[in-house]
Parts: C-alpha cells; structure tokens; sequence
C-alpha cells in the first residue's frame, strides 16, 4: 500500500517534470511560428522542417510498433493527424501572421480545457462540476477579449485580419484537444507516434507541394541559396524540439496525469512565450491583451480541478486503445 502510494507520488512528479519540458518547448513553438511569418518561408516550408527530421529519426520506432499501430482504428488515427500532424500546423502558421505571439500562443493552450472537457462531458460522459465550470467561464470572457481588442480604439474600426487570425488559432485548439483525446485512446508509444505522424504528415506534404496545392519557396531554391542559419534554428525548435522532445514530454505527462490536467498546464505557455517576445520581436502587450491573458490563464487553472484534491472528476482518463 504505501509502496503504490510512493509510486503514484513519483509518477506525478515526473509527470509535471514533463509538463514543466514541454511549456518551454510550446513557448519555444509559438516564437518559432511568428519569425517564420517574419520571415520569407511559407506554410509549406515551416512543415518541412517540422517534420522531415522526426520523420526520418523515428521510423525505427514506427517499423517497431507497426502491428500496435495498424490495430489502432483509424478515427483515432486520423485524429491524432489532424490534431498534431500537418493539417495543424498549417493552420497554426497561417494563424500567426496575423496576431502576436501572445495572442496564439494564449489561444490554443490556454482555451485547450475548454475543447478537452466538451470532448470529454459529449462523448465520455464526464460529470462537469461547478468549480470548473467557473474556470471554463473565465476562459471564455478572455477570448471574448482577445475578440473585442480587434476594434481599433483610435479609429473605431475592426482588424478583420486579426480575428481571422483568432478564428484559426480557436481551431488549432480544437485540433489539438482532438489530437490529446485520440492520443490517449489510442494508448501509443510516444516516439511510435511522433514518428507515425510526422511520416503522414511528410508523404502528404510531398504530394501538396508536388501537385502545386501548397506553395513553398525552399522547394523553388537552390539548397546553396537556402538562409542555413534560419532554417537550422526553426528545425531545432520545430522539427527536434516540437516534433521530438515536447511529444515524448506531453505525452507522457498526459499518461501521468491525466488529459485535462495536463491540458491546464499548458496555460502558462503565454505568460513565456508573451516575456519572450518582447525582447525578441518588441511585441509589448497593452492593457486590454493583458486582461485577456489572464482571464485565460486562471481559467485554465480553474477548470483543471488541480486545487480540487477531492474532486471525482479530477482523475478523468478517457478509456485506451486495447492492443
């Protein structure tokens, strides 16, 4: 008894090791997006180097697990590449061309719990208490500012550009809480999974920039004209960093504590990728920025339950993938 005590114990703590790993990489993510929408690289460009490295690191992974993986149904499948793979991260750097780093990088982890508890109470049944209710509240009046800000005060007229980019962020959240959900259910090896969604991702992104279907100006230079530097730096933090590290990281902190839970912690990836902005790209956020970040943060702490230690639904798993 106290031995499986002193066990769960150990595995929350490495479970929050985890978590702790993983922010820094999403930070790390979301500064990588915005210097690529700085810079010349398209869409297509920034899912090159997003997965071409873990594509070709993990296949030994894949080939290993690749019974576990054709017994996995395909909807879950199909949703851990929607909600991780190439279709995601299309939308996450068409998204940041519009708005700051602190605006997407609040979005997407921030309203995170508020897309994995709808999941979770429509097709798992879960008991929805009060308390994070509250939470998925104060998650909803901080996007509801970061939709208000679009106004201009000056001029009184809407930033249609920046709500489009708001709207695409919101669906990248979406994406991702499918892609948490299925990831659980589908109970896969962390690095088979990595490695299986960056392959789909690669074949499918292939076919795209071949047919003409998604632009890309790599594809169209010299590998001597290519700016090395820039595209060294965005593999490190996309391809290894993102396509590696934080997938392992999540992935296991989910598996320790739970989906929602972890799905929480992804609430302070603003308040770092936000201070590391503005040094790097001189984006200091104003007041009314700043009220919807931290309406979205608290309310991500809120509706997590993590101050709730009695709280039944606080262990919510969603069932697993029997192999």
């Amino acid at each position: 008894m106290i031995a499986a005590s002193k066990e769960r114990t150990t595995n929350k703590a490495t479970g929050y090791l985890a978590m702790m790993a993983t922010l820094l990489v999403w930070a790390g993510f979301f500064l990588s997006l915005k210097g690529g929408a700085n810079s010349d690289f398209l869409p297509a460009d920034l899912a090159l180097m997003r997965f071409l490295v873990p594509a070709f690191l993990l296949t030994p992974f894949v080939y290993k697990a690749r019974a576990q993986i054709a017994a996995i149904p395909s909807k879950y499948l199909l949703g851990m590449f929607v909600g991780s793979g190439l279709p995601y991260l299309l939308v996450a750097s068409n998204a940041m061309q519009y708005v700051p780093v602190s605006h997407g990088s609040a979005l997407v982890p921030g309203t995170l719990p508020l897309f994995v508890t709808a999941i979770a109470v429509l097709f798992y049944q879960q008991p929805l208490s009060s308390h994070r209710k509250l939470g998925l509240a104060a998650i909803a009046i901080g996007t509801a500012l970061f939709l208000v800000s679009n106004i201009s005060s000056s001029e009184g007229t809407y930033d249609w550009a920046q709500s489009k980019g708001h709207l695409l962020f919101l669906l990248g959240s979406l994406m991702w809480a499918i892609f948490t959900i299925s990831a659980r259910v589908a109970n896969l090896n962390a690095l088979a999974c990595s490695g299986v969604l960056a392959i789909m991702s690669c074949l499918v992104l292939f076919v795209a920039v071949t047919v003409g279907w998604l632009p890309s100006t790599l594809h169209q230079t010299p590998l001597s004209s290519w700016p090395w530097q820039q595209v060294f730096s965005h593999t490190l933090l996309q391809g290894v960093g993102a396509g590696i590290v934080s997938s392992c990281t999540y992935m296991y902190a989910v598996k320790q504590l739970g989906a929602e839970r972890s799905a929480a912690f992804g609430s302070a990836t603003p308040v770092i990728a936000t201070l590391l902005a503005i040094p790097i790209f001189n984006e200091v956020p104003d007041m009314l920025t700043m009220s919807a970040l931290g309406f979205v943060c608290v309310g991500s702490l809120v509706a997590s339950n993590i101050f709730m230690k009695n709280d039944a639904s606080l262990n919510y798993q969603p069932p697993v993938h029997q192999k």
